[in-house]
């Protein structure tokens, strides 16, 4: 089946390899291209990102048959907004292959269709749960430190290396070379001018 694969982890420190190479051992699967983001799908709309909308569109001028990802929160964790995007890649002929389970939903002759989509709708509301309440641990966690006059952030005194900042700031690299201005790459990162300046300042030293 002619396919691409989408994957996304959801910070600029992970890696989205592990999920692209154990979809790349599934038999019966003819993968044309991988589309590979980094960003979180909790706080982002499905239209708010780039590389999605990028699979999409390829998805459909390539005449592509299935969108393999490693589970169903690399689509969304807006459960009204995956089923909707489920519906639509259905209409079109898009199967949709989710690795944790096994299972290719949209296929033509499938006839456990129902229950699918009942367990891709509690999937992707699990996952939500999971992100709130790891949001809510980590903010009660810097609530805890600082009411005891802790440290918060980098331990004082350390110095983040140039190398590594710009490994978290790849996608500001990349706006950068693309010819974005300071302003639209503030909004497409979610970032501060200070960092942008940063990484514009590191780049001009290499």
């Amino acid at each position: 089946m002619k396919s691409i694969i989408y994957s996304r982890v959801s910070s600029k420190d992970q890696s989205t390899t592990r999920q692209v190479n154990d979809m790349k051992k599934v038999p019966g699967f003819e993968i044309v291209k991988i589309f590979s983001e980094k960003l979180s799908g909790f706080s982002k709309r499905l239209d708010e990102r780039p590389i999605l909308q990028q699979a999409l569109s390829f998805t459909e001028s390539n005449s592509i048959k299935c969108i393999m990802v490693s589970e169903i929160s690399r689509l969304g964790r807006n459960t009204h907004e995956v089923l909707g995007l489920i519906e639509e890649l259905k209409n079109k002929g898009v199967a949709i292959y989710i690795h944790n389970i096994g299972t290719t939903i949209n296929q033509d002759g499938s006839t456990n269709e129902i229950f699918t989509k009942l367990i891709v709708t509690i999937m992707a509301d699990l996952a939500r749960l999971e992100s709130e309440q790891m949001s809510y641990r980590i903010k009660s966690g810097i609530r805890s430190r600082k009411s005891k006059g802790l440290a918060t952030g980098r331990k004082v005194g350390t110095i983040e290396t140039k190398d590594r900042f710009l490994s978290k700031h790849q996608d500001i690299q990349k706006y950068l070379q693309k010819g974005y201005s300071s302003r639209e790459i503030q909004k497409l990162c979610k970032c501060s001018p200070n960092t942008v300046k940063k990484v514009k300042d590191y780049l001009l030293l290499n």
